[in-house]
């Protein structure tokens, strides 16, 4: 068996921003002209993200052949170093098993409790409570008739509240309960998310007889900005972090603020360990509150290398044992740009082979 005497880094099946990170740390390798390999996987056929890495590779689609093919890979291919994409929960449950093998493993957490903590919302908002840190109030609706007395008590009240399931990505299933639209407003303009009480309370109500089919959590609606900040976190320890201020379709490159601090503090607590996310919200004046961490890179943590600071490099180069821990956290703030950006669609060819695959 050849084994590649090159050191690897190996970005398994991860979610929307897996080829902007691949790309990212090209991009980090050329421009410090260090010799490293790139391998990305996925369980799908997808040539469109993988295809950028030096190797690219198709995972098992189910668990029990994972370990094995984990081991495959490592053996063959001198690979230092996995971040876990989707599958980070199984990855931290056999952590052992795969350290083992002589790589370092990067989940977003070095626990299964924290990846619980924040993979649950209404757990995670009262952990960020009991440390004194300001985070949206949330309450769990686990039936129709809760829902219905909550929110009977928020529209008198005059709060505007929005709903989501306790646990889920990508914003799935996220409504703002607001009395004021029109009965046709989610059908009209439903990327605006908007829907009355009423009508929500008689769907969810003809779907089932009481219990919810998967847990809620209700909250206020804030209606100030959003802020989305990235990081790269060792073990607890912000190493660099950029964050973005969300203003309809621009984003603004921030380096600093209240929300920015309150989010590493967040990071911090939570002991997380990667490039992982904090979302914040400002209320009515301007105070910014915690909304959720997700243990994983954000769709958007490439956006930071519009202001010159390339999240996704200082954390391989890191991973991969080329920088020291004082040279990343330098990457990290030097030669900061402030930015806006603005997110755009964009197609890519696939020759006739990756077509077919």
């Amino acid at each position: 068996m050849e084994v590649n005497t090159l050191k690897s880094i190996w970005f398994m099946e991860g979610l929307s921003s897996q080829r902007d990170i691949i790309m990212a740390v090209i991009d980090a390798r050329q421009s410090l002209d260090l010799s490293f390999r790139i391998i990305a996987s996925h369980r799908g056929s997808r040539p469109e993200v993988t295809s950028v890495a030096d190797l690219s590779l198709v995972e098992p689609k189910g668990d029990t052949e994972r370990l094995e093919f984990i081991k495959s890979v490592v053996a063959e291919n001198n690979v230092v170093t996995i971040q876990a994409g989707r599958n980070c929960r199984w990855m931290e449950e056999n952590r052992r098993e795969i350290e083992a093998l002589g790589v370092s493993l990067t989940t977003g957490a070095t626990c299964l409790d924290m990846h619980s903590i924040a993979d649950d919302k209404v757990r995670y908002a009262r952990y960020m409570e009991q440390h004194g840190l300001p985070v949206v109030p949330s309450i769990q609706i686990d039936t129709v008739d809760e829902l219905e007395k909550q929110l009977a008590l928020k529209v008198a009240a005059g709060e505007l509240t929005c709903i989501k399931p306790v646990v889920g990505i990508y914003g799935i299933g996220f409504w703002i309960l607001d009395p004021s639209v029109s009965p046709m407003a989610a059908f009209n303009n439903p990327d605006n998310r908007r829907v009355t009480p009423k009508m929500y309370l008689t769907a969810m109500s003809q779907q089932t007889n009481d219990i919810l089919p998967e847990p809620m959590v209700l909250m206020p609606y804030l209606a100030g900005r959003e802020r989305s900040v990235d990081m790269v976190v060792e073990n607890g320890e912000v190493i660099a972090a950029v964050c973005r201020r969300k203003e309809g379709a621009l984003q603004s490159i921030e380096q600093s603020g209240v929300a920015f601090e309150l989010a590493k503090t967040c990071a911090q607590i939570m002991q997380a360990d990667g490039l992982v996310n904090v979302q914040t919200r400002d209320d009515a004046n301007g105070k910014p509150y915690l909304l959720e961490i997700n243990m994983r890179p954000s769709g958007g943590v490439c956006y930071s290398r519009s202001c010159d600071i390339n999240l996704s490099g200082i954390f391989a180069l890191r991973k991969l044992g080329l920088i020291d821990k004082e040279t990343a956290i330098k990457m990290g703030t030097d030669g900061f740009k402030p930015a806006v950006v603005r997110s755009v669609s964009s197609v890519i060819a696939l020759t006739e082979q990756q077509s077919a695959e």
